[in-house]
């Protein structure tokens, strides 16, 4: 069974965010295994699930923590699969 991004894409695409740099209410949340996942897809395989995680643990990548469970917002996500691509460090 796959993960479909599809759904995600159309509803960020939809909509903008209110002021530059806020993540807006509606955008879903993804759990790390997830988001590590869709970013290996994405960008072709190449970042380790440690680093991804180390990222998270130094505040690299934006989360969420909702009690013991962490959460990245799915437009930041797509940023971090933007500058993976483009090269830009973390």
């Amino acid at each position: 069974m796959g993960f479909s991004t599809e759904m995600f894409e159309r509803k960020i695409a939809s909509g903008s965010a209110g002021r530059s740099g806020e993540i807006p209410s509606y955008s879903p949340l993804l759990s790390p295994t997830n988001a590590w996942r869709i970013l290996r897809k994405r960008t072709g395989g190449h970042i380790a699930r440690s680093t991804f995680y180390r990222w998270l643990d130094s505040g690299r990548v934006y989360s969420v923590r909702m009690g013991s469970r962490i959460y990245i917002p799915w437009q930041t996500l797509q940023e971090v699969i933007n500058r993976c691509l483009n090269g830009e460090p973390l």
